[in-house]
């Protein structure tokens, strides 16, 4: 498990009791990155899952692949992702 600071679907900050939210981030790290273009992370410019290309355009069939190597890169595993008209499935590993 992945710990660290909690936002909502916004994007803002969750707040409980006057308190930023902590808990399990997988999930909001791997939205993020498949969501980021490759190059939108400064810092690691070869990251990005590129998402809403693969929607809008050809689909490439190495994306699945390619994407959870990246996952494995931040330190989650992911069990399953894939495309499935227009929406995207991921499910990670316990």
């Amino acid at each position: 498990m992945m710990k660290g600071i909690l936002i909502d679907d916004n994007g803002n900050l969750i707040i409980s009791s006057g308190h930023l939210t902590v808990g399990d981030n997988r999930a909001q790290c791997a939205q993020h990155l498949i969501g980021a273009f490759t190059g939108e992370y400064k810092h690691a410019p070869m990251l990005g899952g590129n998402a809403r290309r693969m929607i809008a355009g050809t689909p490439d069939p190495f994306w699945a692949g390619s994407v959870k190597s990246q996952l494995r890169q931040c330190l989650i595993e992911a069990e399953r992702l894939q495309i499935t008209d227009g929406t995207i499935v991921l499910e990670l590993k316990d």
